[in-house]
């Protein structure tokens, strides 16, 4: 539904626009030779990686919508369910993309106001569209349990570990 597609450019819009504009550099940037004149802005290796990451998160969402149908709570739960588990997975991407060279727990270390505004106005918005009557409606969404908000929440994490171990990869082949 576009309402949807509205609510998450709502995250990635100020993400791309805030956050990650609001980011420090790497520590080893003026060390890095400049990319050549020559070479394309998005090199293999980085639409390689943004497609498994993204493809990642796509398994997570499809095996959260496929046991929201099997468990029998219907199109709406499973919307519901898929729904909050892609806005919750956005925010752990946005995370652990604020930096390729440290882990997540080191990037959580460096200070990046703007990240933190627009993840938790991301999550009060969720809530709003989660709880709030008219919102529940124009979204087509039922109301999740604290287990099934534990659901989603482990699949943003799970979405990130996914995302945390391409980078760990991704510095060994560099390495």
């Amino acid at each position: 539904e576009p309402v949807h597609i509205a609510f998450l450019e709502l995250i990635i819009d100020p993400a791309c626009s805030i956050v990650f504009e609001a980011e420090q550099e790497e520590a080893d940037v003026m060390r890095r030779p400049p990319r050549s004149a020559t070479e394309h802005l998005f090199n293999k290796q980085m639409v390689i990686m943004s497609l498994l990451q993204g493809f990642g998160v796509l398994i997570i969402l499809l095996a959260i919508f496929a046991v929201a149908l099997h468990r029998g709570q219907g199109e709406d739960g499973a919307r519901a369910l898929a729904f909050t588990a892609l806005v919750i997975a956005n925010v752990a991407l946005i995370v652990t993309n604020r930096s390729w060279s440290r882990t997540f727990l080191a990037i959580l270390r460096t200070p990046n106001p703007a990240m933190w505004w627009v993840a938790g106005s991301a999550l009060v918005f969720l809530a709003l569209v989660l709880y709030v009557p008219f919102l529940k409606a124009l979204f087509h969404l039922s109301t999740l349990h604290p287990i099934d908000i534990a659901l989603c929440v482990g699949a943003g994490a799970l979405s990130m570990a996914w995302c945390e171990t391409l980078k760990a990869i991704e510095r060994r082949r560099r390495a």
